[in-house]
């Protein structure tokens, strides 16, 4: 691989990310590349058609300024923005099309319209004007099949959508009526059946992902990572080329061993020279073919990492690599003898080196191929980072999914954070056997995510930013919380429930919400 270094400079002052920047630039010079069509960009980049078109459009709207300038008489000031500055530029995804029937296809994926006694139900419930969402439905007909039942008379659905419309009206709140005292109770009476354990991760090997307990105490405490990270990650049903893509196992694979992390330990073997003070680096083959990767770009990647040059054993096809510290380019070695590297520079490079990422995002330390439903395939990811696999090419963001809520609200926003703590927190109670309400949870969650961000349901969230002083002292640090108050002169309206407990006067829920007077008859 010889990259034009001129040319990739040129793209990447065009706002062309280095990595895209890099195999465009591939033994090619710049008249080469500027005019590739979108669809060579794609193939060369391995990039979806959106990406490339973008690339596409920044390097003809370059061509259109520079004949303009050229046309132009007025002398112009060209500043480029730093190498830092680019390094920081987010990346801009196109929007994907909101196709109204395929979500509504998603959101029922688990409803069956054409189930007989669904349909009976239905109607029904049409007749008897309940209003049942089409998962309330088919939860009775599953619950009708489980009993054995496999045919209901029209009396007897009608019975069935009568009782489950007074059940639905029963189970609303009443006014006034303290749900959060009640969620905390029905979350909180189960959560101490829990046990302090970690549970296997089904087909991925050797992974323990944090679950009971300490997972809900994660959630809760809106962790900023947690302590076992995962993604799922689905891909598109057709790649960029048109062939199929997520029933394509080999594909898959050479897609995870894209994602994966990978090190300069992971790939080689480091020895340290001591007394010839340099580092010598011996390429495991049968590493780099599982991780997809050559000699040459592994020895391209550490000279433009490390700005060092290396040696190599062969330079077509290299097995054995040396780095000598402060050497950064060929001529350096003659005055090697004079000045050599000290002990500190080697034992520093051999730390940096270790640690090196080669390829891979940062964050997924190990990607697995698994089978899923309708011959489809999809990866189980050690560690997260949505961001950067959203920009993977083949990647299906719409169902892509991480157990980091921090991450999700960060990238997706706070209603998709929202739901992410409800299906969180719902999975690892009924991992634990544990059947609480989701509509708790949805409290929870709606306490949490209230003000815009993700809270923890602690002094430093929702309790220590309440409006009432004497809730916040009751809660932690009471000294801190009424001293800071009586500074300031702070007034607390006692409106809440934990101020008007601690006054010793009713509540402003169930009975304590209403007034009530006797009025004697005067007759």
């Amino acid at each position: 691989m010889v990259v034009k270094s001129a040319t990739k400079k040129k793209l990447m002052d065009l706002q062309i990310d280095e990595e895209y920047a890099h195999k465009l630039a591939d033994d090619r010079k710049w008249d080469d590349v500027k005019v590739l069509t979108p669809g060579q960009i794609a193939q060369i980049c391995g990039i979806d058609s959106g990406t490339a078109q973008r690339i596409s459009d920044l390097m003809a709207a370059s061509l259109k300024s520079a004949r303009s300038a050229a046309a132009s008489t007025e002398k112009t000031v060209v500043r480029r923005k730093s190498a830092a500055s680019r390094r920081r530029r987010k990346s801009m995804l196109p929007l994907e099309g909101f196709d109204d029937d395929f979500k509504i296809g998603q959101i029922l994926r688990d409803v069956d319209h054409q189930d007989e006694i669904y349909q009976q139900l239905h109607s029904a419930s049409i007749d008897a004007n309940v209003s049942l969402t089409p998962r309330m439905l088919m939860d009775l007909t599953e619950g009708i099949r489980a009993r054995g039942i496999k045919k209901i008379t029209p009396s007897k659905a009608n019975r069935v959508i009568e009782s489950a419309g007074a059940s639905l009206v029963m189970s609303r709140a009443d006014p006034h009526e303290a749900v959060g005292i009640t969620t905390a109770q029905s979350i909180g009476e189960p959560g101490t059946q829990m046990t302090m354990r970690t549970f296997h991760y089904a087909g991925v090997a050797t992974v323990n992902v944090t679950q009971g307990l300490p997972r809900i105490i994660e959630i809760v405490d809106a962790r900023k990572t947690p302590n076992t990270p995962t993604m799922r990650i689905y891909l598109n049903e057709k790649n960029s080329k048109g062939k199929p893509l997520r029933t394509n196992e080999k594909l898959v694979r050479e897609i995870a061993a894209g994602l994966e992390a990978t090190t300069t330990s992971d790939i080689a073997n480091i020895d340290v020279e001591v007394a010839q003070r340099y580092l010598s680096l011996k390429l495991n083959k049968s590493n780099m073919r599982l991780k997809n990767m050559s000699g040459a770009e592994v020895q391209d990647k550490l000279s433009r990492a490390l700005r060092l040059y290396i040696q190599a054993d062969n330079d077509d096809k290299p097995s054995e690599l040396k780095i000598i510290p402060g050497i950064a380019k060929k001529e350096d070695l003659e005055t090697l003898a004079t000045d050599p590297p000290t002990y500190t520079d080697l034992l520093q490079l051999e730390d940096k080196i270790k640690k090196l990422q080669l390829k891979g995002i940062r964050g997924i330390t190990r990607a697995n191929v698994q089978a899923g439903e309708n011959d489809e395939y999809y990866i189980s990811t050690i560690g997260s980072n949505l961001p950067k696999v959203s920009e993977f090419a083949g990647i299906d963001r719409s169902r892509t999914y991480t157990n980091n809520i921090n991450e999700i609200q960060s990238y997706l926003g706070i209603e998709a954070a929202r739901q992410a703590i409800i299906n969180e927190m719902s999975d690892t109670l009924e991992g634990a056997g544990l059947d609480v309400d989701v509509r708790h949870l949805i409290t929870v969650s709606d306490v949490m995510t209230s003000s815009g961000e993700v809270r923890a349901i602690g002094r430093h969230g929702v309790s220590g930013t309440k409006h009432s002083i004497l809730a916040r002292s009751a809660f932690e640090v009471t000294v801190s919380h009424l001293l800071r108050a009586g500074i300031i002169g702070e007034r607390d309206e006692l409106r809440g429930v934990t101020e008007n407990i601690v006054v010793g006067q009713p509540i402003a829920l169930g009975t304590g919400s209403v007034d009530l007077f006797y009025i004697p008859d005067e007759t």
